[in-house]
């Protein structure tokens, strides 16, 4: 895999949530820009609407590199084919055994790690000290663990806030959907609060007590970043957690992009 070394390139994040559109200058976040994943999945050229805000400073660069971490398989066709209409380029992905990483990974099935994990890796490595924790709130939960030498060791995967929201309000018919809120009460004096008060604390408890768990079986501290998009709400409450970074994938992938550039 080979990047150009251009000033410029793009950088995706596809999750099951969003789509994070990222402009790269000089290897530092330029622009970003924000898509719902299932609005993409209803109209393939809202892509271009998202592109185009922040691609027409681009007016002299006419083949742009674009590298994408997708978990969302069924769309990475209409995604790669919109990508190369756009960019005139043909985008490349994050794939384990396809593009060059500074990591190792440890675990038996590696096409089974999602590409936004080894990513998130990628990027601590880079940037923080290790060993590491990295919490990812996301439409799941996910707590991956990287080694001393910032490899990648496993992790753990549980349901997301909002996908454990959703469900309470699909599977019973009474409970209505209701959006994630901190309540300094934890006794909810109604239905919204006291689903609110279940989901937030929690999952404070959850993310808590698996921190925890995880860190016996170091016997140097973990440095915890969270990330995600409820990333910094959660994490006042965790005094585990050392860092918020909201934009952790995005940098990984700019590591990526930095390591495979003469490649």
């Amino acid at each position: 895999m080979k990047f150009s070394n251009n000033t410029f390139f793009f950088v995706l994040d596809v999750g099951n949530s969003d789509i994070v559109i990222s402009l790269i200058k000089n290897f530092k976040i330029y622009k970003i820009k924000r898509l719902k994943t299932k609005n993409f999945r209803n109209n393939n050229k809202v892509l271009f609407k998202g592109f185009n805000e922040i691609k027409n400073i681009l007016k002299n660069q006419k083949e742009i590199d674009c590298l994408i971490s997708s978990v969302v398989n069924e769309i990475n066709k209409p995604l790669k084919y919109y990508c190369s209409l756009i960019l005139k380029k043909i985008p490349k992905f994050v794939i384990f055994n396809k593009v060059k990483l500074n990591i190792k990974i440890n675990v038996k099935n590696k096409s089974q790690v999602g590409a936004d994990r080894l990513v998130n890796t990628v990027a601590i490595k880079s940037l923080y000290k290790t060993p590491a924790l990295v919490i990812d709130f996301g439409t799941t939960t996910t707590f991956d663990i990287i080694d001393t030498n910032g490899n990648y060791q496993g992790g753990i995967i549980s349901p997301g806030i909002n996908l454990s929201l959703y469900n309470l309000f699909k599977k019973t018919s009474k409970l209505p959907l209701v959006k994630i809120k901190k309540n300094n009460n934890v006794i909810g004096k109604n239905t919204n609060e006291a689903i609110q008060n279940g989901l937030y604390w929690g999952y404070v408890g959850l993310v808590t007590f698996l921190i925890k768990k995880i860190q016996k079986k170091f016997k140097k501290k973990l440095y915890c970043v969270s990330t995600g998009g409820l990333s910094k709400m959660i994490s006042k409450d965790i005094k585990q957690i050392d860092l918020v970074n909201e934009n952790l994938t995005v940098y990984g992938l700019i590591e990526i992009v930095r390591l495979n550039c003469n490649e």
